[in-house]
């Protein structure tokens, strides 16, 4: 993918997975507009003539055929005639045109296996596509199929085991497992971040924090100094923070284990930065297993994005003096951050020549960097 944030967002998952309503909220979470177009809607489309969705037969259309899983379980294994064969063909063919015309989408639909999915790649190579995988657990699926009762019973089961068959995407949710607005987030961060950041070999995520996050950071990131129930508080506040708009901590997450995180705060604790409403990026810190792989300039950058896509035109950062500062100070002139010309602080407050300060965690220089309009720009 390319730095331009997507195009189209499609999502693939079996029936009552969460695709639609999900769709529906991303559609309300971007301030650009997307149209949502799902396989659904076309199948509206049809004659009902020429569809059986009862179990019946359809020579042309749409039908249920019974069978079993492997566990003996009974199943329902969908039929496709040759109108409604032409109908899938229809549908990417549809949304080929949308996206020519311009139009940003988010495609709802059920691909069978990777070679269904290459079939969508294909027709879609030239435009910048976000490829997500719906699922949750079969149980979950039976159920939401059940409490629907617009859905043969055994359909959910039949595609559960087929639908993400040898497929790789840009990013796989779980609707039960997450909250919709948790999922939205995650894509929406996939969606709007460069591509550096999807294109990674391990794939990692950079998103926004959420709740649940806190009892996973407090058991990996309880460090000697303090306690963990000191860590616990500090990361509720950090979180309300959050809720009020004064912070935003984003954590680097991949397979579920969270590598590393940092924030970027609206009232910043530099005073030299308060004084022009410069945001400050605040609290970063790598896994010490993790670091030197590029995640501290992917979380920087994906912080200054963020802040540029807020309408802010400079950022900062600050960097303790001695040596084991000395990698963090090289990453930050290296991606451009020069001293912001009011020296040193103790403990957020400036510095008076002539009197003694300890050297350690609280004194700091303060740096700071222009931000490209550019990336401004990428991010809508």
């Amino acid at each position: 993918m390319k730095k331009e944030s997507v195009q189209i967002i499609y999502l693939n998952g079996p029936s009552s997975s969460g695709k639609t309503t999900l769709a529906k909220a991303l559609q309300h979470a971007f301030e650009e507009p997307f149209l949502h177009i799902g396989i659904d809607k076309i199948i509206g489309w049809m004659p009902e003539k020429i569809n059986d969705w009862t179990g019946g037969e359809a020579s042309l259309g749409y039908s249920w055929k019974k069978s079993v899983d492997a566990s003996g379980s009974p199943i329902q294994e969908l039929q496709a005639g040759p109108y409604a064969q032409k109908i899938g063909k229809t549908f990417q063919e549809v949304v080929l045109a949308l996206a020519k015309m311009g139009h940003c989408i988010v495609i709802d639909d059920v691909s069978f296996g990777k070679q269904q999915l290459d079939e969508w790649k294909k027709t879609l190579e030239s435009f910048q596509v976000l490829w997500v995988g719906v699922n949750a657990p079969l149980p979950v699926l039976e159920q939401r199929e059940k409490e629907r009762g617009n859905r043969i019973l055994g359909s959910a089961r039949g595609q559960f085991h087929k639908v993400h068959v040898d497929v790789s995407y840009d990013l796989e949710i779980d609707t039960h497992q997450a909250s919709i607005s948790e999922n939205v987030e995650k894509i929406k961060s996939f969606a709007l971040c460069p591509s550096h950041l999807i294109e990674a070999p391990t794939k990692n995520l950079i998103r926004p924090m959420h709740a649940h996050d806190i009892a996973k950071i407090v058991s990996r990131y309880s460090f000697p100094w303090s306690t963990p129930e000191k860590t616990k508080i500090l990361w509720d506040t950090y979180y309300q923070e959050q809720k009020d708009n004064i912070r935003t901590v984003a954590v680097i997450e991949t397979k579920g284990e969270i590598l590393g995180y940092g924030s970027l705060l609206r009232k910043p604790e530099c005073p030299f930065f308060a004084q022009r409403n410069i945001p400050e990026i605040n609290a970063i810190w790598i896994d010490e297993d993790h670091r030197r792989k590029g995640l501290g300039t992917a979380l920087i950058k994906w912080l200054e994005n963020l802040a540029s896509h807020e309408g802010y035109n400079e950022i900062g950062i600050g960097v303790g003096l001695y040596r084991d500062y000395g990698p963090a100070q090289q990453l930050y002139f290296q991606l451009g951050y020069i001293p912001e010309g009011n020296g040193i602080t103790y403990k957020d407050q400036p510095t008076v020549a002539g009197q003694t300060y300890p050297l350690d965690d609280d004194l700091l220089l303060w740096l700071s960097k222009a931000l490209d309009r550019s990336s401004k720009e990428s991010s809508k």
